[in-house]
């Protein structure tokens, strides 16, 4: 199954505002993650830090079964000042 997955702040900045990925049912988080880091080297400590939403609640688990419609969102570590 073919999802896109929205990034935000510095993941936004460096690979556009979303990117596509193929993923099995059930979704491991590391593994999707892993994906996103061979198509962005530059990318895996901060893909490796970021959390992982769908339809707007924060994952917890290793693993998820994806939908079709489900909205996917990697959020990298921000800081504020």
């Amino acid at each position: 199954m073919e999802v896109k997955i929205r990034l935000f702040a510095f993941l936004q900045d460096q690979l556009g505002p979303s990117i596509t990925v193929e993923v099995t049912n059930p979704v491991r988080i590391k593994s999707l993650l892993n994906q996103i880091s061979q198509q962005a080297p530059q990318l895996s400590s901060t893909l490796a830090n970021s959390r992982l939403a769908v339809n707007q609640e924060f994952i917890n688990d290793e693993e998820v079964i994806l939908k079709v419609n489900d909205e996917i969102a990697i959020i990298p570590p921000v800081s504020g000042g």
